[in-house]
């Protein structure tokens, strides 16, 4: 019995002495595979690009414009006037173009609305007016574009066209949905070319530097190679090709 006891304390213990021993060499192992691969390792240093500048005015939230509110007035010789301060005691023209004085400033670029009792009431000259006649505030203007752009008033009443503050839910107290003239000039709706925002930069869309695994990873990029069959089309449109 005290042989047999013997025995496998012995063994208990060279089991034991086993594990620290293994034990002390698993951090230096550990420390030696990571200079290994830190001395060994290839250079594929990591694509950098200065950040491009862009105006705030480019991503700012708030609406493209301040329309009239009602009622409606404007600056006249640096001050500011009702409509009907003026145009209460001037008789209105038969044409609306005729030689004008005041609000020269207006560039009037609106399809077949050449003529400004399209949408101005010829003598209510702080209302709307509408194709039977009927005369609406300032503030339903929305009403007016709906006349000629149903399909676009469409998709702005369901929130499919135009743009959403604060919240997407309508019953939120911050929800507010931008009218036409908030984003459209009335008098020259069209909007100008608008310069894009650059493109994402992701740490992979570069050139990953030379070899197989670089090829490899450039098919791969989908926008890699999405900007790469835009060059070529631009290129082929410009005369680029032999």
């Amino acid at each position: 019995m005290q042989a047999g006891h013997k025995n496998g304390r012995e063994a208990r213990m060279t089991g034991s002495d086993g594990s620290r021993i293994s034990g002390f060499f698993i951090g230096p192992a550990f420390l030696a595979l990571a200079a290994l691969m830190f001395f060994t390792s290839t250079d594929n240093t990591i694509p950098t690009e200065v950040t491009p500048a862009i105006r705030p005015v480019s991503i700012s939230t708030e609406p493209m414009r301040t329309p009239m509110a009602d009622p409606p007035s404007a600056v006249v010789n640096g001050l500011e006037h009702r409509c009907d301060d003026c145009h209460g005691i001037l008789q209105s023209r038969e044409n609306s173009q005729d030689d004008l004085r005041q609000h020269t400033n207006i560039t009037l670029s609106h399809g077949l609305n050449n003529n400004c009792y399209n949408c101005h009431h010829r003598d209510e000259r702080e209302m709307l007016v509408i194709h039977d006649g009927s005369s609406i505030p300032y503030a339903d203007s929305d009403l007016l574009c709906a006349q000629c752009h149903g399909r676009m008033y469409r998709d702005w009443s369901r929130g499919a066209h135009g743009k959403t503050l604060g919240a997407w839910d309508p019953s939120s107290p911050l929800y507010e949905r931008l009218s036409c003239v908030q984003c459209h000039d009335p008098h020259a709706p069209m909007f100008q070319q608008i310069e894009p925002l650059p493109g994402p930069r992701t740490l992979r869309m570069g050139v990953q530097g030379n070899g197989h695994h670089a090829d490899v990873m450039a098919k791969r990029n989908p926008l890699l190679q999405w900007s790469k069959r835009g060059e070529q089309g631009r290129d082929h449109d410009d005369g680029g090709h032999d």
